[in-house]
């Protein structure tokens, strides 16, 4: 069987993409020439890479293609012992916090940044892939086992990766895991905002002006987010949780925002009206299903939480954990003039924390504009 109904249908997408979301021309020619091998697990990341298109964007691609029925999306659950695809789910429902590898006869936790590989198999209806080829790569898969040579990919898209594409998240809404299951991360970058003196502002401006800036508020933060890589988790009241797959991510979508309330405020003339409070931590965690959607659970959002709260309006405070991140401090180089550590206690954390407060050319300045808009 060819490829021309799986290229010609993702070449009409193509052609009715006025605003150039997908590829293009090479992903279309690369389909046309695709054999079963290339199309039976399709590893977005590193198709990217042949392709010399950004990873992240084409992941996106795939997300947009298996909405518009051309792929499907597999969520793979590799063994932590041998390598091997253990258990493998059209849907993150029917994921469970471990699998059995019926290889090395194990029992294994799932990691859904380490062993859980998101891949991309062509519509049913558009390309089937040959049985034989199917029989002939479980009978290689066997035999690597037996010389423990299997391997995960050099590179490829987790399933942390995945729920790091805001068009997953607005695609696929639904897609959660099942009440009473959950899935280890080993490191994400949690974030909360919130702004300060939210009260006296709907006091001060009535509510519908009160509301109007909330609204703007949104907006900037959902873009600063966004644009560094990050997704927005939930929305609190007037406060954000928002995550990131690197803390530097985090660090810098946290002085984008800053930057970007600065500007807003001198813009509307507002005097400092909208003040947002930033707090960020990294660290291990589980992803669970809160209220039917994917949310986070554990000690790194509540300290994430915690530190936030110790912050004032245009602050920005990290924790140890951001702090030494090397990439983070890299992103912040030129940017910040120093760090300004002090000890804290937060509230359900055992022990003094260190926690860091970002200095900006000019604090001493906004810091009495904040104070004369009290």
């Amino acid at each position: 069987m060819n490829t021309k109904n799986l290229s010609r249908a993702v070449e009409k997408l193509v052609s009715q993409d006025p605003e150039g979301y997908y590829p293009g021309k090479s992903l279309v020619a690369w389909l046309e020439r695709a054999t079963d091998k290339d199309l039976w697990r399709i590893n977005a990341f590193q198709l990217a890479d042949e392709l010399k298109a950004e990873r992240t964007r084409l992941l996106a691609t795939m997300i947009r293609l298996v909405h518009d029925g051309v792929l499907d999306l597999n969520w793979d659950f590799h063994c932590t012992e041998c390598n091997a695809v253990a258990g493998s789910h059209r849907h993150l429902r029917e994921a469970t916090a471990g699998d059995h590898c019926p290889l090395c006869n194990v029992d294994f936790r799932n990691t859904l940044d380490k062993n859980v590989e998101v891949t991309f198999t062509p519509a049913a209806n558009l390309y089937t892939v040959d049985r034989r080829f199917l029989d002939e790569q479980l009978k290689r898969t066997v035999e690597l086992h037996k010389q423990k040579a299997l391997t995960l990919p050099p590179v490829f898209a987790s399933g942390l990766d995945c729920l790091h594409v805001p068009l997953f998240r607005e695609m696929f809404e639904s897609e959660t895991l099942a009440l009473r299951e959950s899935l280890q991360i080993k490191q994400v970058c949690i974030m909360f905002t919130d702004i300060k003196g939210s009260t006296s502002l709907y006091e001060r401006l009535g509510d519908s002006a009160a509301y109007g800036l909330i609204r703007d508020h949104f907006d900037i933060l959902f873009r600063g987010i966004e644009d560094n890589d990050g997704v927005v988790v939930k929305t609190i009241g007037d406060s954000v949780m928002a995550s990131f797959k690197r803390p530097a991510d985090g660090v810098a979508a946290a002085v984008a925002i800053q930057s970007a309330f600065a500007d807003f405020n001198r813009r509307e003339n507002l005097r400092n009206e909208v003040l947002v409070k930033i707090g960020l931590h990294s660290g291990s965690t589980i992803m669970v299903n809160l209220n039917n959607r994917l949310d986070y659970f554990g000690q790194t959002v509540n300290m994430s939480a915690r530190i936030q709260g110790t912050a004032d309006g245009g602050d920005i405070i990290i924790s140890s954990s951001v702090r030494n991140d090397p990439d983070s401090i890299d992103r912040l180089r030129g940017k910040v003039s120093s760090l300004g550590k002090r000890l804290v206690t937060l509230k359900g954390i055992n022990g003094a924390q260190a926690v860091f407060r970002l200095n900006f050319e000019g604090d001493e300045a906004r810091t009495r504009a904040s104070a004369a808009a009290r």
